[in-house]
């Protein structure tokens, strides 16, 4: 029996994720691991986190502290950016805090 179009292990995988549709799910587990990840100063931005979503290029953190989201407020530009170069492409257009 002789071989034909061999693929990598990276290529299998590859096709595998995007057969199954795994795609959307791993970056938001990517991104939402980079968020909690993230330090800003003194704060590490998973421990003032409760909930997350990304939907349609929007990152959304519902944040414990009013006084941490006031403060992130004036940066989520430059996180995004931070984020984004992380990723290797644009994937968030916009970060929502509430």
């Amino acid at each position: 029996m002789k071989r034909e179009k061999t693929k990598s292990i990276g290529e299998a995988i590859a096709a595998y994720v995007q057969e199954s549709n795994l795609g959307e799910g791993l970056l938001q587990a990517r991104i939402f691991g980079m968020w909690d990840a993230l330090t800003i100063g003194q704060l590490r931005l998973g421990d003032y986190t409760s909930r997350r979503s990304f939907r349609e290029g929007v990152l959304s953190c519902k944040m414990k502290s009013s006084v941490v989201r006031a403060h992130l407020q004036f940066q989520l530009e430059e996180i995004r950016v931070q984020l984004n170069k992380q990723l290797g492409k644009e994937y968030i257009q916009q970060i929502k805090l509430t």
